[in-house]
């Protein structure tokens, strides 16, 4: 059902007009919300300064989680104490809030991305769930001179921010769901945010690196397989294809997926190198088919194209925020 509706969400196509009625209803309904907040009837908690989040408007991977990680070492880089929040979409502990214990992560108890945040950030406190009002209470008792970097949670109102970052992906309708991929109306999104960083008109995008997962070191191009259970796996393979390799066999699950069934990996990278991005591989790495196998790892990097300039310019809000 989601491939169908990811193919409908691609452009204004018959299907996205038929089901475009629901996703006014969808839209207004989102309109209904937002002006309980904007005429007074709910407040908004403000319980920590600053709090950054770098979220979306449409469903599906558009690099939130690796500009995520880029942003909280360019702060810390700056001196500035970081902690990270995180839903752990579909995971045990995403009801709530709680501070995640250090070391490795189980992604099956605390979520994908939560698992990838700890494995870049691993000195970097993560509060996982999404109650992210209740986060910034915890973030505000046991780290009160941090800023708070949220990884998503753009739509979560409950919450008053002080930095609003929006990743916008290229392609894709304009509707809403049910018709398209916007959790919101753009006229509402774009004008809560502070920076809408677009792909390719605002973002340079790096990659992919492919390195071996034992070595780290990078791995020849030719031909190889793929298993992936990311927002966006198309991308993913058209920028295989342009580094030179060649997808010969491939697994694509939905996002999200835990990549824990047996008999998952099949015969998939037997013959040459079976390639994961670092999200699959949070997942996939103690799984039991793993052993024997080649593994690597693809990653690619979202920058803004004046980093200095962003960066320069996030500081001075955090700061700013403070007083």
């Amino acid at each position: 059902m989601r491939r169908f509706f990811e193919a409908v969400w691609q452009e204004k196509n018959i299907e996205a007009w038929l089901f475009s009625p629901l996703s006014l209803l969808y839209a207004f309904g989102w309109w209904c919300y937002t002006l309980v907040y904007r005429l007074g009837l709910k407040k908004a908690a403000h319980l920590h300064q600053p709090i950054v989040v770098i979220g979306n408007l449409v469903a599906g991977g558009s690099g939130k989680t690796p500009f995520t990680v880029w942003v909280v070492e360019q702060l810390q880089e700056k001196g500035l104490q970081v902690v990270v929040g995180a839903s752990g979409y579909g995971s045990p502990k995403s009801e709530s809030a709680t501070l995640a214990p250090d070391g490795e992560l189980d992604p099956k108890v605390w979520g994908d991305e939560p698992a990838l945040l700890r494995l870049r950030l691993p000195e970097t406190p993560l509060i996982v769930g999404r109650d992210r009002v209740r986060a910034a209470e915890i973030c505000a008792e046991k780290f009160p001179d941090s800023v708070l970097v949220m990884d998503d949670g753009f739509q979560h109102l409950r919450l008053k921010t002080d930095i609003s970052i929006i990743i916008e992906p290229r392609g894709g309708n304009d509707f809403c769901f049910p018709a398209g991929p916007y959790r919101e109306p753009k006229s509402l999104g774009y004008p809560r945010a502070d920076r809408v960083l677009r792909h390719f008109d605002d973002l340079n995008l790096f990659g992919p690196s492919v390195v071996d997962a034992d070595t780290g070191e990078s791995i020849e191009t030719g031909k190889v397989d793929l298993i992936t259970a990311i927002g966006d796996p198309n991308r993913l393979i058209m920028m295989l294809q342009g580094a030179g390799y060649d997808v010969v066999e491939s697994k694509i699950l939905t996002d999200h997926d835990p990549l824990d069934a047996p008999n998952l990996i099949g015969n998939l990278g037997r013959e040459r190198y079976l390639v994961v991005t670092s999200k699959d591989f949070v997942k996939l790495r103690n799984h039991p088919e793993i052993s024997g196998r080649k593994i690597a790892v693809a990653d690619y990097q979202l920058r803004p194209k004046d980093e200095n300039e962003f960066i320069d310019w996030l500081v001075k809000k955090c700061n700013e925020s403070k007083t």
